[in-house]
């Protein structure tokens, strides 16, 4: 079992275009401090395509950062708990029997993991169509970007898959056997993934251009006034819709509700302001929670870490 620091995460996910951080405590650590604690694997399996195997221990709660992630993973969780988020859109949980399908298309990613866990997961990512040395992959890949697929979305692992995910990760198989077993699931999941069928938009859920513009009034209302009592009813008036319309094409947009979009806007800014030396109390009133044990609550639950910790 290994103890890996920022430095030898940093390491790791550098092909993968990834930079680690330690959002809260891990400003004041230092930097040989031991961060996740147990076996992480990288196997390219062919050109393009990458399947990383991880089983940790993390004692400290960390972040994976990319500008320019791979154009398509898939995640599967075993075990623990995480989270994914790409840019403009609220975090997608992962936990136990679930995972992710993330069509990064050039956007920021995110990855959390809070501390305190054993996590053991496993990651398929693949280049850009061009960069990829199998014609029938290429096309898939090619294809879930024409028919719109989800930029994120959860995904329900099925119960084979899970089984033979976790096999691989028991460590009782080794050699050519592994490798032949690493290639077989990291098809699988790719399978399951891309073949899964996009969910094709209602008449009623397409989203004009007038529409676009409508949402992104909405978004700077709540980013100009974080800490306000918006309501749905007010902020669909502003969009010139009807609540269920809001409500609807939001989640279609951004891939979130318009209440989970602010919670995590709030939780974001109330680390800034941690971290400038306000007290819990003052950052949670300064968000917008009523009561600093709903903010610890709520910020416990997304960072892994009392907010006091952070001060």
């Amino acid at each position: 079992m290994l103890n890996l620091t920022l430095a030898d995460l940093d390491r790791l996910g550098r092909s993968s275009g990834f930079r680690y951080r330690l959002p809260a405590l891990a400003a004041d650590l230092p930097g040989e401090q031991c961060v996740v604690q147990g076996r992480v694997e990288q196997r390219r399996l062919r050109p393009g395509m990458t399947l990383a195997l991880s089983d940790v221990i993390a004692h400290q709660p960390f972040e994976a950062n990319a500008e320019s992630p791979p154009a398509f993973s898939v995640i599967v969780m075993l075990e623990g708990r995480a989270g994914a988020r790409l840019a403009g859109q609220a975090v997608i949980g992962m936990s136990p029997g679930a995972g992710a399908m993330v069509l990064a298309e050039a956007a920021p990613m995110t990855a959390i993991h809070p501390a305190g866990q054993r996590m053991r997961s496993l990651n398929v990512s693949l280049d850009a169509p061009d960069g990829i040395d199998d014609p029938m992959i290429s096309e898939l890949l090619s294809t879930a970007h024409r028919t719109g697929h989800p930029r994120l979305r959860g995904w329900q692992v099925p119960g084979h898959l899970e089984h033979a995910a976790d096999q691989l990760l028991s460590g009782s198989w080794h050699g050519a056997m592994h490798a032949l077993l690493c290639e077989s699931i990291g098809l699988q999941m790719l399978a399951l993934a891309l073949g899964a069928p996009a969910r094709e938009a209602s008449p009623d859920l397409r989203v004009s251009a007038r529409d676009r513009r409508m949402l992104q009034r909405v978004m700077d209302c709540l980013e100009a006034a974080p800490a306000a009592d918006h309501c749905l009813e007010d902020l669909a008036r502003l969009a010139c819709m009807s609540p269920s319309s809001l409500r609807l094409k939001f989640q279609q947009v951004y891939q979130c509700s318009v209440f989970g979009w602010l919670r995590e806007h709030r939780l974001q800014l109330a680390c800034e302001q941690l971290r400038q030396g306000c007290s819990v109390q003052q950052a949670a009133h300064l968000v917008g929670y009523r009561h600093a044990t709903n903010f610890a609550t709520a910020f416990r639950a997304r960072y892994g870490i009392p907010p006091s910790q952070l001060r």
